[in-house]
């Protein structure tokens, strides 16, 4: 079978958790004989000629078809993020270049929901997967910029507004033309990206009822974690539309070594982003009112524009402590030694977090899981069992149930994490919706 994964971001210049995932998925379609294409946005926006220009090119056997847009060519941000008719006649394109016979879509930011349309008026099977919040979401984290959660759009959308730009709740209308007659737009009457367009809080009011309605005419939509397909059923997304299909590993790469765990003293390992809604800084904090003897490994890279006010703070409030180990960004074929070396995982996310993939990874590896007590996270660590939870942004309570496992490290070996899921069951299901089974 064709098949064409679609997401906003992919190698080399990207390799986060979708990233991975999507490599991931799209090895085993091909060991399974299917014809996988990638197709994804290329970084840089900032080159104007041409406005809009498709790239060919190749990672690890697969074709890669990018697309790079001048960001000039829709001025507001707000609506660039989630629906530019500047992109859809290339996306067309590639539809009629590739010939899929089903599109995976993993994820649309920046690319704009009119790539799933495209392919629905086609009459192509279409699959998305809810990677995180954004179709509720334009922060895509469902998180205020106060820090506090957030379970959805406030009235309607328009709450967003005083959430991502505050300096537009004065002086930007909501109104505007955006649709014609209430109903989602054809090709040709898309919003001009003159001044006369929407403005920026009005892209972010109608976003969530646009977004929904593109949603709705999905074949099947994959939810990984029952907490997420609650939280957009809870939104007005009809039920009967998500199949809640977690996540799974690649079996081949994270079984468990045979090793003796835990260590003296007991290593604990944290992975990923060092991003403010990750909660590294909750960490460390907790980490330095511990006693005792223990190490604490951060993998995360410690060079990233969009966070370095953070990342200063999170290496400032480790001074001086020896304990503490920043560990750099380890490429993703070392992950199980990374993983090996580890007696602890540690995720003390602050937002409601979808399936962590490095959770499930870690599980697979027979790491127990220390985790914060939010969204699909607290589904799959099990108290007592293969990890246990916290509660979010508590400093204090994640520090003494981090002392409990250095005064007593047998609490570790008393737990028992395993695989919740590998990739080839997972693979099972997505075959399903690509053959447009019910």
């Amino acid at each position: 079978m064709r098949l064409l994964y679609v997401l906003h971001q992919f190698f080399p210049e990207a390799y986060s958790g979708t990233e991975q995932y999507v490599l991931a998925c799209a090895r085993e379609g091909r060991r399974r004989g299917h014809d996988v294409t990638i197709a994804s946005l290329l970084p840089d926006s900032s080159i104007p000629d041409p406005p809009v220009h498709v790239y060919r090119e190749t990672y690890d056997g697969f074709p890669v078809v990018r697309v790079r847009h001048w960001i000039g060519l829709l001025r507001n941000e707000a609506l660039r993020d989630f629906h530019d008719p500047h992109l859809r006649p290339a996306f067309a394109r590639i539809l009629e270049e590739v010939r899929p016979e089903a599109v995976h879509f993993f994820h649309l930011r920046n690319l704009g929901a009119d790539f799933l349309l495209a392919a629905v008026e086609r009459g192509l099977r279409t699959v998305v997967h809810l990677m995180d919040f954004w179709y509720l979401c334009p922060r895509f984290n469902l998180l205020r910029g106060d820090g506090t959660l957030c379970f959805g759009p406030p009235e309607g959308g328009i709450g967003c507004v005083s959430c991502v730009r505050p300096d537009l709740v004065e002086g930007d209308s909501p109104s505007g033309p955006f649709e014609k007659s209430g109903a989602l737009a054809s090709e040709g009457s898309f919003p001009s990206p003159e001044p006369t367009s929407p403005g920026v809080a009005a892209a972010l009011a109608r976003r969530p009822g646009f977004l929904r309605e593109v949603l709705a005419r999905a074949g099947a939509v994959f939810a990984p974690s029952r907490f997420l397909r609650d939280l957009f059923v809870r939104n007005g997304f009809p039920e009967r539309r998500f199949r809640v299909v977690p996540y799974g590993v690649p079996r081949e790469r994270f079984a468990p070594p045979a090793i003796l765990r835990p260590r003296s003293p007991i290593r604990v390992l944290f992975a990923g982003v060092l991003s403010p809604w990750k909660g590294a800084l909750v960490l460390v904090e907790a980490a330095r009112r511990a006693l005792g003897e223990f190490e604490l490994h951060l993998f995360s890279r410690l060079e990233e524009d969009m966070f370095r006010p953070y990342i200063s703070r999170v290496r400032q409030a480790a001074e001086g402590d020896p304990r503490i180990r920043f560990r750099g960004k380890f490429e993703r074929d070392s992950a199980p030694s990374v993983y090996a070396e580890a007696d602890l995982l540690v995720l003390p996310s602050l937002w409601h977090e979808n399936t962590p993939f490095v959770a499930l990874e870690a599980l697979a590896s027979g790491v127990p899981v220390l985790g914060s007590d939010v969204g699909g996270l607290s589904e799959v660590v099990r108290e007592g069992e293969n990890g246990a939870l916290f509660p979010r942004g508590d400093v204090a309570a994640l520090s003494r149930r981090l002392q409990e496992f250095v005064d007593r490290p047998a609490r570790l070996s008393g737990l028992r994490p395993r695989s919740l899921g590998w990739l080839e069951e997972t693979f099972d299901r997505f075959e399903e919706g690509y053959r447009g089974d019910p």
